[in-house]
């Protein structure tokens, strides 16, 4: 019974690092908190789904740029 709940601990400090709070959302991306709060309720705490959501963003943006150049 100790190894099951030493297991779910461990797991549990594994992966803390894995989600923001919306401050360190805001600090790593330099966003306004507006922005940030949006971006963080349709993509949810996960770094890695913030990430996707930035890369994505920042895609639109340059493409939105490309095209008002033309």
């Amino acid at each position: 019974m100790t190894r099951h709940i030493k297991y779910e601990q461990e797991a549990l400090l594994r992966g803390w690092d894995a989600v923001y709070d919306l401050e360190e959302f805001i600090l790593a991306y330099s966003l306004a908190p507006l922005a940030a709060r949006e971006i963080f309720a349709k993509a949810g705490p996960r770094r890695l789904d913030l990430a996707n959501a930035m890369d994505a963003r920042k895609l639109a943006t340059a493409k939105h740029s490309t095209i008002t150049r033309l």
